[in-house]
């Protein structure tokens, strides 16, 4: 086998659990970014590929080599392919995960590399007010604790941050924390062959304030209990450190487009919610009566930006 070990990190990270809609190829997007920003050379197995939203409708990016898991397909072949990358991702689309086809392909690719003691290892999702999700995280590790390296991404979907407690079988696994980014902002249009890392790095004219709040959503995943230390991918952490400042001061409005948030629509929100802070935060009639009218000034300007 061609493909080189890393004693110190994963060299195999698959994102999947038993449940549909828990932002499984989210989480796996934003590593992929981080990994990019890092300089490492991203290999990603999507065995979702018939999915609506399967990460090789979404990854076309010329540092990023996406196969599709198929039927008959070999694990040596795999391996060849993915020869000069530093690390292969495995999107697992629902009810794909126990699949005799993905399952036996994780089973081996694991057994390839090291197992859970060396090189494999796996994401899984857990988000707030989502049914029976503890059952099937637990059934995740069930059947593959013993061959991947399991640590825990409490996804915050809804801002609301109701995670279900964990039980003691759960509870004592690696836990990394994402944190809420607006759908607008999560699902934006980037240029054709564009990833966020690629927003991060080359930025787009008007969409500073956006290219911040990549940045600091990023950031924090990355150091979230040391989640890039752990896949050897720290040196995104500079890139993002240096460009996170740039994120919006409050949070951007639920309705509003993200070709719409330019860094003049940030701004009107930014005039707006300072000014209900001044107003908050004096009894002064003169000081309010100026709040107000900065108020209905930077609404104005919103409205007219957004229009």
């Amino acid at each position: 086998m061609k493909l080189r070990k890393h004693a110190d990190r994963p060299m195999l990270l698959a994102s999947g659990s038993k449940a549909g809609g828990s932002a499984k190829t989210s989480v796996l997007l934003a590593t992929t970014s981080l990994a990019l920003l890092a300089g490492l050379r991203v290999g990603i197995i999507d065995a979702d590929a018939a999915g609506t939203s399967a990460i090789s409708h979404r990854v076309q990016h010329p540092d990023v080599q996406v196969i599709p898991l198929v039927e008959g397909t070999r694990v040596p072949a795999l391996l060849d392919q993915f020869a000069d990358r530093d690390i292969i991702l495995v999107d697992v689309g629902a009810n794909e995960l126990l699949q005799e086809r993905t399952f036996a392909t994780l089973a081996r690719l694991a057994q390839r590399i090291g197992g859970r003691d060396g090189n494999a290892a796996m994401l899984v999702s857990q988000i707030p007010h989502k049914a029976n999700i503890i059952d099937d995280m637990r059934g995740t590790v069930n059947a593959l604790g013993d061959l991947l390296d399991i640590h825990i991404v409490q996804q915050n979907i809804d801002r609301t941050r109701a995670f279900e407690t964990l039980p003691p079988s759960l509870a004592t696994l690696p836990r990394h924390q994402v944190p809420y980014l607006t759908p607008a902002v999560l699902n934006m249009a980037l240029p054709t062959g564009w990833v966020p890392a690629d927003f991060i790095r080359h930025g787009l004219y008007d969409y500073e304030r956006l290219r911040g709040q990549w940045a600091a959503h990023l950031l924090h995943i990355a150091t979230s209990n040391g989640f890039a230390h752990w896949l050897g991918i720290d040196a995104a952490i500079a890139v993002l450190t240096q460009i996170a400042p740039l994120a919006p001061r409050h949070p951007l409005p639920l309705h509003v487009s993200a070709d719409r948030l330019t860094d003049g629509v940030v701004y009107c929100i930014e005039a707006a919610e300072d000014a209900l802070a001044r107003i908050k935060l004096t009894n002064d009639p003169t000081e309010i009566l100026e709040a107000k009218r900065l108020h209905r000034c930077a609404i104005m300007c919103f409205d007219w930006l957004v229009a």
